[in-house]
């Protein structure tokens, strides 16, 4: 073999060897990460539910003045609870009170005109129609008088109910419109507790499958409260797809309550009438910055996991109540979640 042919042999050699490189950096496949899953169940069995809740008022309103004025002085101590009929603010009276004067002056003209006219008519002098005209004068200014003395009752605002003063408004000066809030009541006569439930137990839900319900105040009174159904809305949260419930109680005597504090609601049943819920380990949730949850699910076809956003529930027993995000059936990493990244190849653990 010439020199030609030998280079062109080592040519050929190279060229083999480096395609046998690359064949075999081709043959190092991703490892797959083992990793422990859990299939998503129903609690067939479980008999009591727990629910976090929103304490709330029975009523909430935000008061206005119907007239119109500068404003005098305001009552409203917020957090602290008034009773029924408390001035909570008025307005200046002086223009109020010469309104009802006047008022009254004009009644005291149109009724003595309302005399004359009907004494002349008595004497064949005067018309039918001039009668008419004092009688609707007459009229005309009584309605006058009780709409100015409508008004200066309007100028003090009372609290229409007992209620708690959540928030005031406005100062104690300036111009006051009809229609502006001053203060923001909430009526606790009764507690109520707003709690939501999945999509899923809205068809099977039904008070009748409630044998008990009970509320406990997170952090601020150490017992449960027997409570009762007061409503629930028919329309679902657009992004949870969960409904909103509402449960009611008495207010307690010499207990304050504060709207807004967090409770937990338990719906206790029956075991073959109570609705299935959705689960997942507790070791399967991650927590995001945003303080939303998710889970990596694991997808069987491509072995490969993703991460789902998730809505949860009460906790029992190392397993959390899925309200919304998962299906029945489906497989989430229960261990070392924080080591999961999306599209991440997994193999399923198994004892041998």
């Amino acid at each position: 073999m010439g020199y030609k042919g030998s280079f062109l042999a080592l040519l050929i050699i190279t060229a083999l060897v480096g395609c046998g490189d690359s064949s075999e950096m081709q043959q190092v496949q991703e490892k797959a990460v083992v990793v422990q899953l859990a299939e998503v169940r129903t609690a067939t069995t479980e008999h009591e539910f727990s629910f976090p809740a929103k304490v709330m008022a029975k009523t909430t309103v935000d008061l206005a003045f119907r007239v119109s004025g500068r404003l005098k002085s305001i009552n409203l101590p917020e957090g602290k609870t008034i009773k029924k009929g408390t001035v909570i603010a008025r307005l200046e009276s002086e223009p109020f009170e010469r309104a009802v004067r006047m008022a009254e002056v004009r009644l005291k003209q149109a009724q003595l005109e309302l005399k004359r006219v009907k004494a002349i008519a008595t004497k064949g002098i005067g018309s039918e129609k001039s009668v008419d005209n004092a009688e609707v004068s007459f009229e005309l200014a009584e309605i006058e008088l009780e709409e100015a003395k409508a008004n200066l009752e309007y100028s003090v605002l009372k609290a229409p109910f007992d209620a708690l003063v959540s928030k005031r408004l406005i100062e104690n000066k300036g111009f006051i419109n009809p229609g502006l809030p001053i203060a923001r009541l909430q009526d606790l006569s009764r507690i109520h507790f707003q709690f939501d439930i999945p999509e899923r137990l809205v068809n099977q839900y039904s008070r009748s499958q409630v044998a008990k319900a009970t509320a406990f105040i997170d952090g601020a009174i150490n017992k449960e409260f027997d409570i009762e159904y007061v409503e629930y809305s028919t329309e679902p949260d657009p992004v949870s797809q969960t409904y909103a419930v509402v449960y009611a109680m008495d207010a307690l005597k010499g207990v304050e309550i504060t709207p807004g504090v967090r409770a937990t609601v338990k719906l206790k049943g029956n075991d073959d009438k109570m609705p299935q819920v959705l689960g997942v380990p507790v070791s399967a949730l991650v927590t995001g910055t945003d303080s939303s949850m998710s889970v990596w699910v694991f997808d069987e076809k491509t072995q490969r996991i993703k991460s789902t956003v998730v809505k949860v529930g009460p906790m029992v027993e190392g397993w959390v109540a899925v309200l919304a995000g998962l299906e029945k059936g489906q497989k989430v990493v229960s261990a070392g979640v924080t080591n999961m990244k999306e599209g991440l190849l997994v193999r399923p653990y198994s004892m041998q």
